[in-house]
């Protein structure tokens, strides 16, 4: 099956999950296509504007079955008798948070932290996270416990009011580096 056409439905569902906390737990969301930006791609699954939090940068993944997620450059997922590598979602996670912050910047527009988090849409994803120095470099959670996750990670001391007009500057500033793909 073409994976961007997975990745789109993991998309879509994780987005419906979002649309329930929103006005609650979180005030909105940006989704970008490619992005550009001094030659290097990335996309933003979701950028979520939470009060609580601050910015939260989600990966989405829509893999199946067993899912060792590590601190090493590959996960592995096994599904029956398949089993694949594909590269650390925390590391790619974490390298969309850096280029964020870079363009927020240039477009001085970083008033807020920027918390990556990594969340499997399938249903069928049982995650078996490494633990100690093999650990992965960021949370991952599957779909249903984003409420919770965002829950446990938000601060009652913290309130950012993200203004209509703030919102609009960091999707405009994040649609002028949106292009193409082009092959790194």
């Amino acid at each position: 099956m073409d994976t961007i056409y997975v990745g789109n439905i993991g998309e879509e569902a994780v987005r419906e999950e979002l649309r329930k906390f929103k006005g609650s737990k979180l005030s909105g969301f940006i989704r970008s296509k490619n992005i550009v930006y001094y030659g290097k791609n990335f996309q933003l699954d979701f950028l979520v504007f939470v009060p609580k939090i601050g910015l939260v940068v989600l990966e989405v993944k829509r893999w199946q079955g067993t899912i060792r997620a590590t601190c090493d450059d590959n996960w592995t997922q096994e599904y029956g008798v398949y089993k694949n590598e594909y590269s650390n979602a925390s590391k790619q996670v974490l390298r969309t948070c850096g280029l964020l912050l870079q363009i927020l910047e240039k477009g001085k527009i970083n008033k807020w932290p920027i918390k990556p988090l990594v969340v499997f849409a399938h249903e069928n994803a049982k995650i078996l996270k490494g633990r100690n120095e093999k650990a992965p470099q960021t949370d991952i959670v599957r779909k249903a416990s984003i409420s919770s996750w965002i829950d446990e990670n938000s601060s009652e001391e913290i309130c950012y009011k993200f203004s209509t007009t703030e919102f609009e500057r960091v999707k405009n500033i994040i649609c002028q580096y949106t292009s193409e793909y082009i092959e790194n």
